[in-house]
């Protein structure tokens, strides 16, 4: 019996040395897989993150086994499993965490990082002997962006690897444990690569080390020197960024990004007609980039060019007329320009692109496959009805979708709104067919659907078109309450109709919007409480929301107690008692319009003409001044202007002081604010023995500055 084992095994090694090995190919369909139990603990980041999976992706690996005379080719849903592991760590990593599979839903702002999730390597190991056993090792990397989508870090790797094994005598590795070996694996390589992506966020100078050792190994490779130019810029080292920009661009002249850096490196120096000049060529090598398109309009928006922002923008739509968000952005800025009739057409006109009728269903389709229902919106018609994900569309209208394609299938599951469709339906649990008859209703297909209709609010809150703005905020406030368009438009509406505690209640909540302190300062006028009215309202932008008739609306609230202050104030002037004067004018200019700031000023010019010891700079005013002396000689221009605003609130109507603003702010090429500290120069100095040539410079700075921007 031995011999007979002996010989059959020697003629089966014979067979297997003789043969070429078997080839066979295993393709995993997507699974969904029971995620752990316990909650990982994982190191937080102060952001949201918006994380790029692509949950179709597959990975075709290999184990060439030759000594059981098998090729073994699996392909693993990679994207699929991704898509599983992922929530499970970043979820608690970050504040919020979006995924999808391109940028095209993001919604940016500063306090979000871009992640692109990829599957770097897997590869497995089959043992065929007893036991039977499986290695899968996989690889994942992570390339984390700011905002802008330039690299904030070098790229994070992480490793990781499943196992499997089987002791039995008949076993063998199925598809099965293929699936949840790699799933092991690459739910490791993910928890392993989180410690990397935590350290790549928070730690920008040890990034920066490490990019520069990879360009001393290395000085011909181009992505550390953009890692070191973004990181330098976001620890304010000015001269790191601008020289590592200038590599970047001279080893990738052709890439918009290394422009973009550079503009934003120039910008941080206010040099803003170099930094405009490497902005147009960044948009040039890449015109329809909707980053630079915002960059650029926001380059005018801030310098209060907003025709020269509509200008580029009309620009931008012509090569991408997708871009729903750019023609919110040109509805809100005609808005701004008084021109309200014509900002709501481009609204209204835009959200009939977003909007169709439907069921709340969305679908996916395989050849010679029914439609396979993959989810169901909330509080849709398809929801009510108690349909549910995995179940399939077997006929619409009596028509088979056996052969149909998907978008023929979408175009008759939708249709207008307030008509029925109906759709025979096998659930996932059973063979028998189930008919439902459903009537459409509004579904938008973009999140920006809802800034629309909170935009469309306020511009008919202005109109005091109380119906439409209303029909607009219920409508949003289905789809997306926390919108910050909406909550603005709420507030709006409630400032109108004299709930002010509740306006500085909702509005507190919205802290980066300058249009919700505007309504919160107005609110609080209304209020009688003025001091904390102007306290907000010193503290406000000119945000591209806020229009000449808001402002008014503020200063028609205010105007009570603006009138005793100024009351006060010409009664101390008329009583000689000039030092008072100047403090009650003082609380006055801070919330005046440019009209009444000038006529104030010219007034105090008056004063300090006769009685120019008022605004001699004396002790701590005096200090800073000096200070910002020897800043200005030194070139050091930013920190001149900080010491020089220093020394103004301590004596806000020194002439001398805006003078030297003035020189300052030329020497940084902003001509807008050297205009403006000039005049006021001239309007508490009326009588300056140079007053003509200053005129005369002032017309030469509006000039260069007409002409840059």
């Amino acid at each position: 019996m031995k011999l007979f084992k002996f010989v059959i095994f020697i003629i089966l090694i014979f067979t297997l040395i003789s043969c070429e090995p078997i080839r066979k190919t295993t393709t995993l369909k997507p699974f969904n897989i029971e995620p752990p139990k316990e909650t990982p603990v994982v190191k937080k980041l102060p952001y949201e993150a918006f994380v790029i999976i692509d949950d179709s992706k597959v990975y075709s690996a290999t184990d060439y086994n030759y000594n059981a005379g098998i090729i073994h080719t699996v392909e693993f849903p990679v994207g699929n499993i991704m898509k599983q592991v992922l929530p499970i760590y970043f979820n608690q990593m970050f504040q919020k965490v979006k995924y999808d599979r391109d940028m095209s839903s993001l919604i940016r702002s500063n306090d979000i990082l871009i992640i692109n999730a990829i599957v770097d390597n897997i590869n497995f190991k089959e043992k065929c002997c007893l036991p039977v056993v499986l290695d899968v090792n996989a690889r994942t990397k992570f390339v984390i962006y700011d905002s802008d989508l330039i690299a904030l870090a070098l790229p994070v790797y992480g490793d990781g690897s499943g196992k499997t094994s089987k002791s039995g005598l008949f076993s063998y590795i199925d598809e099965k444990d293929l699936g949840n070996t790699a799933y092991q694996a690459l739910l490791n390589s993910v928890k392993n690569a989180t410690d990397g992506i935590y350290a790549a966020v928070m730690n920008p100078k040890t990034q920066i080390s490490e990019a520069k050792q990879l360009i001393n190994k290395d000085p011909s490779k181009s992505f550390p020197y953009k890692v070191v130019a973004n990181l330098s810029l976001k620890v304010n080292d000015i001269a790191e960024a601008c020289a590592a920009a200038q590599m970047y661009v001279q080893l990738e002249p052709k890439d918009s990004e290394g422009y973009l850096l550079l503009h934003k490196c120039y910008l941080a120096q206010r040099q803003y007609k170099d930094a405009l000049k490497q902005l147009e060529h960044a948009i040039s090598l890449a015109p329809k980039s909707a980053i630079l398109a915002d960059k650029i309009i926001n380059f005018y928006i801030e310098r209060g060019k907003f025709e020269k922002a509509i200008e580029w923008i009309k620009k931008y739509l012509e090569l991408r007329p997708d871009d729903c968000y750019a023609f919110l952005t040109l509805s809100v800025l005609h808005f701004k320009t008084d021109k309200t009739e014509e900002a709501i057409k481009i609204a209204e006109k835009a959200l009939e692109k977003l909007t169709f009728s439907g069921v709340g269903l969305k679908i996916s389709k395989r050849e010679e496959e029914y439609a396979k229902i993959s989810s169901v919106e909330p509080n849709s018609p398809a929801e009510k009805a108690g349909i549910k994900p995995g179940y399939e569309i077997v006929e619409i209208d009596g028509k088979s979708t056996l052969e149909l394609p998907i978008n023929d299938i979408i175009q008759k599951i939708r249709g207008e709104e307030g008509t029925e469709v109906t759709l025979r339906i096998k659930k996932s649990d059973s063979e028998e067919l189930q008919s439902y008859k459903l009537t459409r209703v509004k579904f938008y297909t973009e999140p920006a659907a809802v800034s629309y209709k909170g935009a469309l609010a306020i511009y008919f809150l202005e109109m005091n078109d109380f119906s439409k703005a209303k029909k607009h905020i219920e409508e949003a406030e289905k789809i997306s309450p926390e919108n910050s368009y909406l909550r603005l438009a709420k507030a709006l509406l409630d400032l109108k109709e004299g709930k002010n505690e509740k306006v500085i209640e909702e509005t507190e909540k919205l802290k980066d919007s300058h249009y919700a302190r505007i309504l919160q300062a107005i609110a609080f006028a209304k209020k009688g409480r003025f001091e904390d009215a102007i306290d907000l309202y010193k503290n406000t932008k000119d945000a591209i929301l806020i229009t000449s008739k808001t402002r008014e609306e503020f200063f028609l609230t205010i105007k009570p107690y603006l009138e005793k202050i100024e009351n006060r104030a010409i009664e101390y002037e008329r009583a000689g008692q000039y030092a008072l004067a100047l403090r009650e004018y003082a609380k006055l200019i801070d919330v005046s319009d440019d009209d009444k700031a000038q006529r104030i000023r010219n007034r105090i010019g008056r004063i300090i003409s006769q009685n120019p010891s008022l605004v001699e700079l004396r002790d701590e005013g005096r200090k800073h001044y000096l200070q910002a002396e020897v800043l200005f000689t030194n070139n050091k221009f930013e920190e001149a202007i900080v010491e020089l605003d220093k020394a103004l609130r301590l004596q806000p109507f020194n002439p001398q002081i805006y003078f030297n603003k003035a020189l300052v702010y030329e020497k940084i090429a902003d001509y807008a604010k050297a205009i403006e500290n000039m005049e006021i120069y001239l309007q508490l100095a009326p009588n300056s023995p140079n007053a003509q040539t200053i005129k005369d410079q002032i017309y030469k700075w509006r000039f260069i500055h007409e002409k840059e921007l």
